[in-house]
């Protein structure tokens, strides 16, 4: 009996805590994952060793400087990773036809493009950027309901709302039988503040 096809994977922003975090399940699970793409920003030897390991068919770096770095390294080391760079690059690898899933992990503004791109390609889209939600919502989901995409949250708080909606629910719907979410505050600066100063503080 042959094997399913593994799972095309993109993973946008690999090198930080979270994309390192998915690599890690993905090698734990290597026989149901392909990874195809890995984008940064120019850290080349975090990039270099991700590339050693999971051997990607892309590795995208933002900065122009750090993929030509980066593609001299690899071509040293014969190893067969196609690298692009800067916005155009890491929009070609979100919409890939081989990629199932899109791992959105960039901080930042600089995540929207190449996730608004993955949502606009019907992929699954692995939401841990919530810039791309702050900035540009009503577009973003727009794509996500005219595509067919399907967005799942992985940032704390939104993943936690998430779980806690009725069987069936998928993200940007309205979920049937709740009226309003309330999500308050983790307490930033005001966590170790005594109590009796919480009342003098001010937006500012």
């Amino acid at each position: 009996m042959n094997a399913p096809p593994r799972i095309g994977i993109t993973v946008l922003g690999a090198t930080g805590s979270i994309g390192l975090s998915t690599l890690d399940v993905i090698a734990r699970h290597a026989e149901q994952y392909n990874v195809v793409a890995l984008t940064a920003h120019r850290d080349v030897e975090g990039m270099l060793q991700l590339c050693r390991t999971h051997q990607p068919h892309y590795a995208v770096m933002a900065d122009a400087d750090a993929a030509e770095l980066l593609e001299r390294v690899l071509r040293d080391e014969a190893l067969a990773v196609t690298v692009l760079s800067g916005n155009q690059g890491l929009i070609h690898v979100a919409g890939l036809a081989e990629v199932d899933y899109v791992m959105a992990a960039i901080v930042g503004a600089a995540g929207l493009a190449p996730t608004l791109e993955a949502a606009r390609r019907g992929k699954r889209v692995l939401l841990a950027n919530k810039e791309a939600l702050v900035m540009s919502g009503a577009l973003f989901m727009d794509e996500v309901r005219h595509s067919g995409a399907l967005l799942l949250p992985i940032d704390s708080e939104h993943n936690a709302i998430f779980q806690c909606m009725p069987a069936g629910f998928t993200a940007g719907e309205v979920p049937a039988g709740v009226r309003r979410i309330l999500l308050t505050a983790s307490g930033g600066p005001f966590r170790t503040m005594p109590l009796e100063q919480l009342a003098s503080v001010t937006p500012a």
